[in-house]
């Protein structure tokens, strides 16, 4: 009798009944959403089996659905939920700072009955849609009408247009701006003698980061040298180092703005997302044709895409200096210009550096979508392989890349990021 009481406050303990019968709406009634949804779907997808099996098909139809899958999947939830539940709750309720009694509420009752008609609506449309031979059209597609998107993308389309026409001078004035710049470090970087620009690398390598860096240098660049990459190598870092150049003039003084000016930095976060978060085959169209084929709108693309993580990691950085560090310097009579250069800017420049690593990184794989546009380089070998099918080539002119990220992660990180430090 002992052993059958403590097995059954061992069942207790570590098994929730209650959870198992009434399933994915316990976790609701105890705010787990994660957990409500995983077993949510596990259980709808064994309702959809055993629905489809015992559901009269049309004549003809192939057989579909499983009733004995569809029922062992939604045990197996059930219990999983279970089991997952108590630990989850009790640690839930530790982080409000609430007693794991504290369940039986009126809002949790609440939260339960807004879980149940929740889950009842999912699994009445996804039974409709799933097991229903015919389901209802309203079910099957978005009721809309093509006319909206055509009309959406003539309005776009003409307002592309008019800036074209009436900002001609402008846009060509930034393509003539960018294609100079790009000119003079391509020159600087191609053309001058191979082994002088692989001296200066490897003595940057050994001062920013020691020896072993300046070792995986030298063989990247006896890497690209011996393939016949250098030049195409050294064009892709004349392009990556003017966007970088051009995302850091642009993203530490917008960092800093958003940092001190939380309006600001709630207007440009949705700004931020889009230019992160657009596919950049989306953004090259209008690139294209504001500002041409060619390099000029390679680097706008690039800089579009690389540009927020350099604005949000300096905001980030400069939000991270200790309040406590701020008030000192305040109370040293420290004027706000003097706060920023002296006090801020050093303590938050680790997370400049990697803004700026990111920024490189984020530069470097635009590489083969720029060269769609012309931008050259080791993006126009990628191109070629792929067009030809040269499994090989891919993989070389991929793998100088490869290189020139790495080798720039570790300068830029510098003997903090592992090298040496002697």
């Amino acid at each position: 009798m002992a052993e059958h009481t403590l097995a059954s406050t061992s069942s207790q303990r570590w098994l929730d009944p209650a959870a198992a019968l009434i399933g994915p709406i316990a976790a609701g009634a105890h705010e787990l959403w994660a957990l409500m949804a995983a077993t949510a779907f596990l259980e709808l997808t064994g309702l959809v089996l055993m629905g489809q099996a015992f559901w009269p098909q049309l004549e003809g139809a192939d057989p579909r659905g499983s009733w004995l899958g569809g029922l062992l999947l939604i045990v197996l939830s059930r219990l999983g939920l279970g089991l997952l539940l108590p630990p989850l709750r009790h640690s839930a309720a530790r982080r409000r700072g609430l007693r794991a009694s504290a369940a039986a509420d009126g809002s949790v009752r609440s939260r339960a009955a807004g879980a149940a008609l929740l889950l009842g609506f999912v699994y009445a449309l996804s039974l409709m849609r799933f097991v229903l031979p015919e389901p209802p059209a309203l079910l099957m597609r978005f009721p809309t009408d093509p006319g909206i998107a055509n009309a959406v993308a003539s309005w776009i389309d003409l307002a592309v247009g008019g800036l074209v026409d009436h900002g001609r001078g402008f846009f060509n004035a930034i393509t003539v701006g960018l294609r100079s710049a790009l000119n003079f470090v391509e020159t600087v970087f191609v053309r001058t003698p191979w082994p002088a620009t692989a001296v200066v690398v490897l003595l940057t390598a050994w001062r920013l980061a020691g020896l072993r860096t300046t070792i995986f240098a030298a063989a990247s660049l006896a890497y690209m040298g011996l393939l016949g990459l250098w030049e195409p190598s050294l064009a892709t870092l004349a392009l990556v180092a003017v966007s970088v150049l051009i995302c850091v003039g642009i993203g530490i003084p917008a960092g800093i703005a958003t940092a001190k000016s939380p309006r600001l930095r709630r207007l440009l976060e949705p700004v931020l997302d889009v230019m992160q978060t657009l596919p950049t085959f989306v953004y090259l169209i209008p690139a294209v044709a504001l500002f041409s084929i060619g390099k000029p709108p390679g680097v706008i693309a690039t800089v579009i895409f690389a540009l927020p993580s350099m604005i949000r990691l300096t905001d980030l950085g400069i939000r991270q200096v200790p309040g406590n560090v701020r008030e000192a310097a305040n109370a040293f009579g420290a004027t706000p210009w003097q706060l920023l250069w002296k006090v801020e800017l050093p303590l938050a420049m680790h997370s400049i550096r990697l803004g700026v690593n990111q920024t490189i990184m984020m530069s470097l794989s635009m590489v083969v979508v720029a060269a769609l546009i012309g931008a050259g380089g080791l993006g126009e070998g990628v191109m070629k392989a792929l067009q030809f099918l040269k499994t090989g080539q891919g993989f070389i002119v991929g793998f100088a890349i490869v290189l020139c990220a790495m080798v720039l992660d570790r300068l830029v990180r510098g003997r903090e990021g592992g090298g040496d430090r002697k």
